[in-house]
């Protein structure tokens, strides 16, 4: 079986933060008009608020050190961003790129797609995927400490975004996967209990309690004349359930079903097509197929409350790839079965799979938008022609 220099990925980690840097950048010229820059911006100084944990910390930390919102807040995106390409690397550098990896690593929906599609850099999606992506990371030998662990990375990811709660899944599957195969300690009772305890809490902060909050504060905290209470998310804060799910339930067309449904299998074909968990570690609840049947129908409820479609499938598939770093690290993958399937495609066949899955297509993000077009040729394009023009 081929393997590929690690250099393969050293190079395009260093295109893809450089690309987000640069374009974090431009963004904040845009500051505070722009959507994602008003959903930093949500803080607790109205009461309690979804989404507000990480504006009101900014908000705190620019009051008492003097510095001003726009640095601060840039100064976050950029940490952040680092982070995550930072513990990635950190996890493929442990790996032997071979054809599978280099399919996973240039996929569309994985690290490319907040540059090549702009509106999804600088989200807070990035926390709730590196906050995740650290928890999976995490070597606890003990059980107590790990669970410790999930209810504080799971609550400050939850009180950063409410999307987190449709992860449980991923974060109680580490729990799982690192004790069978790792901690190796019994669940009790009071384990079980303790986490729906504080899932349920999380529940009512995000679904209920954020109702009595007083946006107006929120707006007067800062100084920013264009900054109202109906700008960009501050305007989405409060409707019900309900509504969101009508706005968006009356945008999805056949059409757009059919543009990510193709989009989501052609992300998944690398992952069902050339892995397999160990015959002896297989039994009938624990199948790879059976991961990411549950990863997807858990998501289904995104796909109804979310209007940003492609947004929802990048998280979705980061979540994905790294619970499968997480299983390949573990050696819980055939990796015979692995290079058996790799060395059964001939070269040429390879080329033909890796432009179709990596460099044709990729999701724009509304559910209403059309497919977008070679992802990673718009990006390079992009980047070049606004260095010439500045």
């Amino acid at each position: 079986m081929k393997t590929y220099n690690n250099k393969i990925v050293i190079v395009y980690f260093l295109y893809l933060l450089i690309g987000s840097f640069f374009y974090l950048n431009l963004h904040i010229n845009e500051f505070p008009d722009k959507y994602v820059f008003t959903d930093w911006l949500i803080n607790y100084e109205g009461g309690f608020v979804r989404r507000g944990l990480l504006g009101e910390i900014i908000y705190e930390i620019s009051n008492s050190l003097h510095f001003n919102i726009k640095t601060t807040l840039f100064f976050f995106q950029v940490i952040i961003y680092f982070i995550y390409f930072s513990l990635f690397f950190y996890l493929l550098s442990k790996i032997k790129i071979n054809f599978f990896w280099l399919l996973i690593v240039f996929s569309p929906i994985l690290f490319l797609y907040p540059i090549s599609e702009l509106e999804a850099l600088g989200r807070k999606d990035i926390f709730v995927i590196s906050l995740f992506l650290i928890f999976s990371l995490l070597n606890f030998k003990n059980l107590n400490f790990l669970i410790l662990s999930f209810i504080f990375i799971f609550s400050l990811s939850c009180l950063i975004h409410e999307i987190t709660i449709f992860y449980v899944f991923h974060y109680l599957f580490v729990i799982y996967i690192k004790n069978e195969f790792s901690i190796k300690q019994k669940f009790k009772t009071i384990h079980i209990f303790v986490i729906i305890f504080f899932i349920a809490i999380l529940l009512y902060l995000n679904l209920y309690q954020h109702k009595f909050v007083n946006i107006d504060d929120i707006v007067n905290s800062y100084n920013y004349k264009n900054f109202t209470t109906e700008s960009g998310s501050l305007s989405h804060i409060i409707p019900s359930v309900d509504v969101v799910f009508l706005k968006t339930f009356n945008s999805i067309s056949l059409l757009s079903i059919i543009r990510y449904g193709f989009l989501i299998l052609l992300s998944l074909i690398p992952l069902l097509f050339f892995l397999k968990i160990k015959e002896n570690l297989v039994n009938k609840y624990f199948k790879f197929e059976y991961i990411i049947f549950i990863s997807i129908l858990l998501s289904i409820p995104l796909y109804l409350l979310i209007y940003d479609w492609g947004r929802v499938i990048y998280i979705n598939y980061n979540f994905l790839i790294i619970t499968t770093i997480l299983l390949y690290n573990l050696d819980i993958f055939d990796e015979n079965f692995l290079e058996q399937k790799i060395d059964k495609i001939n070269f040429k066949l390879k080329v033909v799979i890796f432009i179709l899955v990596c460099m044709l297509f990729a999701p724009k993000i509304l559910v209403t938008d059309d497919l977008g077009s070679l992802p990673l040729y718009r990006s390079i394009i992009k980047i070049l022609e606004i260095s010439v023009i500045n």
